[in-house]
C-alpha cells in the first residue's frame, strides 16, 4: 500500500470522526439522547460505508488498469 493511499484512508476516518463529534453538539441542542447501542450502530454504518466505497473505487481502478474495461478484447463477443 502506498503512503498516499494510507494518508487518504486516515483523512477519511478523521473526517468521519469530526462529523460524529460535531453531531453530538447538534443532537444535544435538540435534546435528543443517543444510547451506546445507537452510537455503535452509527459508527459501524460510517465505517462500513467508507470501507465499501473505498473497495469499490479500488476495484474500478484495478479493472481499468488491467484492461478489463477495454472494448474489442479477445473476450468480447463477435458482432
Amino acid at each position: 500500500m502506498s503512503r498516499k493511499l494510507v494518508w487518504m484512508i486516515v483523512i477519511a476516518f478523521a473526517a468521519l470522526a469530526a462529523v460524529l463529534w460535531g453531531l453530538t453538539f447538534f443532537w444535544q441542542g435538540m435534546g435528543v439522547e443517543v444510547t451506546g447501542l445507537g452510537w455503535g450502530a452509527y459508527i459501524a454504518g460510517g465505517v462500513f460505508t467508507l470501507a465499501l466505497s473505498g473497495g469499490l473505487f479500488l476495484l474500478s481502478f484495478h479493472s481499468a488498469r488491467h484492461g478489463y474495461d477495454d472494448i474489442g478484447g479477445s473476450d468480447s463477443p463477435e458482432e
